[in-house]
C-alpha cells in the first residue's frame, strides 16, 4: 500500500475538501474553510518527495505545477496538485467528486486561502487510525534500512533502535499516544491492551520501497503508551547465512521428540527455528503445524504441507492449539515458546506420542532449560516429569548473540546438548551437576 493512501484516509475520515502536504509542515486538511492539523510531526522534504511520486505516478514537476487524478485501492478518485520549490514538493488532493461539483455553480465548494494550521485542541479524541501513521512508517523504514534489530517507541520521547544490540536515538520527533495506537490492527486488540496492560500482534507494513513483516508488542507504562517492534526477514535465512553450525540440521532429522532452542529475549531463537523447519520443508514430505504469538516468518509449501496458527486469532492459547494437534496428524510441530505448565505438558505429551516438536525457552544454559521444564511442575510430580523428560528429549541448543571483533555486527554463539543414554539417565535421576559432567562417548 502507497503511503499516500493513509493521508487520503484521514482526508475520508475528516470530511475534508483538501488535504495540504508540504515539507517540514504539520500535514492539515480544510473543513469548512478551517485548517485543522493532523495529529502527527511535520512532513520530511524527503517524505514529501516519496509522496509525490506515489500522486503523480510518473517524472516530478519541475517548472509549473502538475495536476491530474489519482484512483486509490478503493477506486475513488482524487484530483491533485503537486508544485515545486527549494524546500521540496507541495501536495494539494481533493475528492474528485468536489472538484467537479465546484464547476457547478448551484453546488460549487468555496475555495479559500490556505491559513495558517492551527493546532487542535489537547482534548479532542484523535480519530482512531486504521494504519499506522505514515510519518512513524517513514522513521521506522530508516531503522530497517539502518539493520536494526528492534525499534522502541515511547510517548513522549524520540523513538530509538537497538543496532548491533546498542540503543541509539532514530529520530528528534516525540512520539504521541495517537501514533502508538495507530499500530493496533482493531478494536480486539484495543481492548486487549485496556484489559491485559499489552497486547502482542503481528503486521506487514509498506517501508520505502519494500513491505515487510513486523512483530509489534504494544504495552502502557506510567506515562503513556510504548512499543517494541521488531523487523522480520523478508527470506527466511538458512543456519549458513545466521552463522550457525550445518550440524543443527541432524536435529531436525529426529522422528520424535522434543528439540529445544533456549537463549535471552533477542537471541535469535525464532529466526533459528524458522531456518530449520524452512530446511525440513525444502528436503522432507512432512506435515508441519506452527503455533506462534504471532505469526512471524510465513513460511510457504515446498516438498512439506504447512499450517501457522496464530494465538488469539486461530487459536486460543499454546496448550490448546497443542492439543488440537495431535488431532491434525502432524509429523513437526514449532510451538513459538513453552511459557506455563499446560504448555509443556502438552509439548511432552505431543513429544511422546511420535512428533517432533520445536520450541523455545527464555534460559542461559542447556542444563538450565532441563531444570526449567521440572520446575514448572509441583514437587509431587518432579519425579515422574524427569522420566517423561528424560525419554521425550532429544536436544537442547542455548543461542547468544556476540558482538564481531570489529564491533560492526552480531554473530551467535552456541552450546549444544545432545541427550545420550549417560545424559537421560542424569535427567533421570538429577541432580543437575550429573548433567553437567556427563560427557557424550
Amino acid at each position: 500500500m502507497a503511503v499516500i493512501e493513509t493521508f487520503l484516509k484521514m482526508l475520508v475520515m475528516h470530511r475534508a475538501e483538501k488535504l495540504v502536504l508540504a515539507p517540514e509542515e504539520v500535514p492539515c486538511v480544510l473543513t469548512a474553510g478551517d485548517a485543522v492539523r493532523l495529529p502527527m510531526p511535520a512532513v520530511p522534504a524527503d517524505l514529501a518527495e516519496r509522496l509525490a511520486r506515489e500522486v503523480v505516478g510518473g517524472e516530478l514537476p519541475t517548472g509549473s505545477p502538475r495536476t491530474g487524478t489519482y484512483r486509490n485501492e478503493d477506486g475513488e478518485e482524487f484530483a491533485y496538485e503537486v508544485s515545486s520549490s527549494p524546500e521540496g514538493f507541495h501536495i494539494e488532493m481533493r475528492s474528485a467528486v468536489q472538484t467537479a461539483d465546484a464547476d457547478d455553480p448551484a453546488v460549487a465548494v468555496p475555495v479559500v486561502p490556505d491559513p495558517q494550521p492551527t493546532q487542535p485542541s489537547p482534548t479532542s479524541p484523535a480519530p482512531t487510525a486504521t494504519s499506522p501513521d505514515p510519518l512513524l512508517l517513514h522513521v521506522l523504514a530508516q531503522a530497517v534500512d539502518a539493520g536494526a534489530s528492534d525499534i522502541f517507541l515511547s510517548s513522549g520521547k524520540p523513538a530509538r533502535m537497538r543496532l548491533n544490540g546498542s540503543i541509539q536515538a532514530l529520530d528528534p520527533a516525540v512520539t504521541t499516544d495517537a501514533q502508538i495506537l495507530g499500530h493496533l490492527p482493531g478494536e480486539a486488540s484495543r481492548q486487549e491492551l485496556e484489559r491485559a496492560g499489552s497486547v502482542d500482534f503481528g503486521a506487514r507494513w509498506d517501508l520505502s520501497e519494500q513491505s515487510r513483516r513486523m512483530r509489534i508488542n504494544v504495552f502502557q507504562h506510567a506515562h503513556g503508551l510504548a512499543a517494541a517492534i521488531r523487523p522480520i526477514r523478508d527470506r527466511i535465512p538458512s543456519l549458513d547465512e545466521l552463522h550457525l553450525p550445518p550440524s543443527l540440521l541432524d536435529l531436525c532429522s529426529y522422528p520424535s521428540g522434543l528439540v529445544l532452542v533456549t537463549g535471552a529475549s533477542g537471541s535469535g531463537k525464532s529466526t533459528t527455528l524458522a531456518a530449520m523447519v524452512d530446511h525440513i520443508n525444502r528436503t522432507m514430505a512432512r506435515h508441519i503445524i506452527t503455533i506462534e504469538d504471532p505469526i512471524e516468518f510465513e513460511h510457504r509449501d515446498h516438498q512439506s504441507l504447512i499450517h501457522q496458527r496464530e494465538v488469539g486469532e486461530n487459536v486460543e492459547s499454546f496448550s490448546a492449539g497443542l492439543r488440537a494437534a495431535l488431532r491434525e496428524n502432524p509429523d513437526v510441530i514449532l510451538l513459538g515458546e513453552m511459557r506455563d505448565l499446560p504448555t509443556v505438558a502438552a509439548a511432552l505429551t505431543a513429544a511422546e506420542t511420535g512428533h517432533l516438536v520445536l520450541s523455545t525457552l527464555h534460559t542461559g544454559s542447556a542444563t538450565a532449560a532441563v531444570n526449567r521444564i521440572i520446575d514448572v511442575f509441583p514437587g509431587h510430580q518432579q519425579s515422574h516429569v524427569r522420566i517423561q523428560l528424560a525419554s521425550a528429549l532429544r536436544a537442547v541448543v542455548s543461542q547468544h548473540l556476540i558482538r564481531t571483533a570489529d564491533r560492526t555486527g552480531r554473530v551467535p554463539a552456541i552450546e549444544k546438548l545432545l541427550v545420550t543414554p549417560a545424559l537421560a539417565n542424569a535427567i533421570r535421576d538429577g541432580p543437575d551437576h550429573h548433567m553437567k559432567t556427563t560427557r557424550p562417548p
